[in-house]
């Protein structure tokens, strides 16, 4: 079983989400937040669950598609996943 631990950036990303999507529907935002928390939480036992980022080609770097948002994250090792980044699939994200 992995541990699962969201970056600074990640946590601000996923407020920011909420308060948008919030500004049309609170019902929508928690939905979709709490959408983000159930799939991340899929990689407790499942850490190599989500594709290698297309803009990367570093195995370590995956992400999981949940609705019209990334969540990008970083298998540290076996027992670490760190979610680095959660974005709408909209925005351009440029691997490094």
């Amino acid at each position: 079983m992995a541990q699962v631990i969201w970056t600074q950036t990640a946590t601000a990303e996923i407020e920011e989400i909420a308060e948008y999507l919030s500004a049309y529907s609170e019902h929508y935002a928690s939905l979709i937040i709490s959408k983000i928390y159930q799939k991340t939480g899929l990689l407790i036992s499942f850490p190599k669950l989500g594709r290698v980022i297309p803009e990367m080609t570093d195995p370590t770097r995956r992400e999981l598609l949940e609705g019209n948002y990334r969540i990008m994250y970083e298998l540290v090792n076996e027992d670490i996943v760190l979610i680095q980044r959660v974005i709408h699939t909209s925005r351009k994200f440029e691997g490094n």
